[in-house]
């Protein structure tokens, strides 16, 4: 004796794993290159590579001070513009606000108040920081494929 009810499990089972995995495929196809991100079409453009060991604004004591360790940088915008490539402590999108909250304030105030962006490798995270008309810091991610 068949049993309709198991097979029309079974069916809707397999039909639920068919569109997660499509829509995660779906999904991947439409996050961007690295070099296709809005950080290196829109925002930045002249960007250049930085020698790290002759290089030493304050932001660099500014992240070694939050254990951010910078692997990169280039300078973009007629150079008023850094973009670090680093490896994170924690997720920036987690409940860190602790860490990154101060962090964000003394990098504020070491780049002059102007913006910058982080690139995670690992977390293959792009942080866009720029702040707002009172002071207040503005984070936007932008995930890339390596």
């Amino acid at each position: 004796m068949k049993k309709p009810y198991l097979h029309s499990l079974f069916m809707g089972s397999l039909l639920s794993a068919c569109l997660v995995i499509s829509g995660s495929i779906f999904a991947n196809e439409h996050i961007p290159s690295l070099e296709k991100t809005k950080l290196f079409t829109e925002i930045t453009h002249d960007c250049q590579d930085v020698v790290l060991k002759d290089w030493k604004p304050a932001t660099r004591d500014v992240l070694a001070k939050y254990g951010v360790d910078v692997t990169a940088a280039k300078l973009c915008n007629s150079s008023d513009y850094p973009v670090f490539y680093v490896s994170l402590k924690y997720d920036p999108q987690g409940q860190t606000a602790d860490f990154y909250q101060p962090f964000y304030q003394a990098m504020k105030k070491a780049n002059k108040d102007l913006p910058y962006s982080m690139v995670s490798d690992l977390d293959e995270l792009i942080i866009n920081v720029t702040y707002g008309p009172l002071g207040e810091t503005r984070t936007d991610f932008e995930r890339f494929q390596p």
